[in-house]
């Protein structure tokens, strides 16, 4: 148009106003597919020992580990020379958070608001202490919500995550492989 100045939306053409879309990512050589091996080891430990902590949880009638634990040994079982999936995080990950949310507890903060400030501070100490573990996240957000009995939760807790390291190391011998590959 003959009266569109530089610069309004009228003068810039059509094509040139439309988002231009990402190219669509694909597969780098680093990014290789497991060994069909690798997948169904994985999926049986991550079967065996979800199983093993379920019917320890039933035992216990504690269930509610079962969601941030099944990350965690997602976590081991996929990428077993992350940092995230050695001992220290994993175990020392889950027991900080846990203490936190019991401390948080003891000041009678309890429900959404206080698993915010829960998972805040748990966060920032797993970092400081060099045991980051996200799923550790997840069990202060459920210990914040569900409020359960520190005397059965907290040894429970510890032994679900000592369970799925101990799976894991099993597994790991069985297949002629290495983890952990750090311990502290």
């Amino acid at each position: 148009m003959a009266h569109d100045a530089p610069g309004t939306p009228e003068a810039v053409d059509a094509p040139t106003r439309l988002a231009k879309r990402p190219p669509i990512r694909r597969r780098t050589p680093e990014e290789a597919r497991h060994p069909p091996r690798t997948v169904a080891a994985a999926a049986i430990t991550t079967s065996v020992g979800l199983a093993m902590l379920v019917a320890v949880g039933a035992l216990m009638h504690q269930t509610v580990l079962v969601p941030p634990l099944a990350a965690t040994m997602a976590i081991v079982t996929a990428t077993p020379g992350s940092p995230l999936a050695q001992p220290r995080h994993i175990i020392g990950g889950h027991m900080l958070s846990c203490l936190v949310c019991f401390a948080v507890l003891t000041f009678g903060w309890h429900g959404p608001w206080a698993a915010v400030v829960a998972c805040g501070i748990a966060c920032g100490l797993v970092l400081v202490l060099k045991a980051a573990h996200p799923p550790a996240m997840a069990t202060a957000v459920m210990i914040m919500l569900t409020d359960p009995p520190a005397t059965r939760f907290v040894p429970l807790l510890a032994a679900g995550a000592v369970l799925l390291v101990v799976v894991q190391m099993v597994s790991a011998r069985l297949q002629r492989e290495i983890y952990p590959t750090s311990w502290w």
